[in-house]
């Protein structure tokens, strides 16, 4: 009965500690996020960078084959290196866009009341004075600073969704082009050259 009555008391205490609020959980779940946050704005910054690489370099070669080639032998080819030409431009600027600082976006920003004190481009806003107000603010309270960590996390995912969604559009946009122009090159035949 004794070893029972240990037994269900030891398993209470552990239930109690796994219930109980822990500091340095809650401080790692934050760091955890913000590496993971910061992680994605590097992929998607260096996702955008191949994008607009490949796309500059296909877009100078075709705009140099399209004025050196003869003009007599190139129907076909022209059309399909215009296509080629419109969607990798097009391409180009969503990449570009998605490359843009992130910033508070929409209308849940503004209904929320988020200044948004820990975005640099927020408090740069800021005299001094003001700035060290609001951290005071913010510091009052511990659960304070939890809220506005917890406001900026949040904000700062709806930014790298919004630049994951400009990067996807980048992509699709370059592969449906270079589907495009290689069906319509290969549907019309090949250039003869001579």
């Amino acid at each position: 009965m004794e070893k029972e009555n240990t037994v269900k008391s030891e398993s209470d205490n552990r239930k109690k500690k796994l219930e109980r609020y822990d500091s340095r959980g809650v401080q790692t779940l934050f760091k955890t996020l913000s590496r993971n946050h910061y992680n994605l704005l590097k992929m998607v910054d260096n996702k955008a960078r191949i994008v607009l690489t490949v796309n500059s370099i296909i877009t100078s070669l075709l705009l140099g084959l399209l004025f050196v080639s003869p003009k007599s032998k190139q129907v076909p080819l022209e059309i399909g290196v215009r296509i080629l030409i419109v969607c990798s431009m097009l391409s180009m600027i969503f990449a570009l866009f998605s490359m843009l600082p992130y910033r508070y976006f929409g209308s849940a920003y503004k209904k929320s009341g988020y200044r948004g004190t820990l975005y640099a481009e927020n408090f740069a806003k800021l005299s001094l004075s003001e700035f060290k107000m609001e951290f005071k603010r913010i510091m009052s309270r511990g659960q304070n600073t939890y809220d506005e960590m917890i406001a900026d996390l949040y904000f700062l995912g709806k930014s790298i969704a919004r630049k994951q969604k400009l990067l996807y559009i980048a992509v699709i946009i370059f592969l449906i082009g270079l589907v495009a122009a290689v069906s319509y090159t290969l549907a019309n035949g090949l250039v003869e050259f001579g």
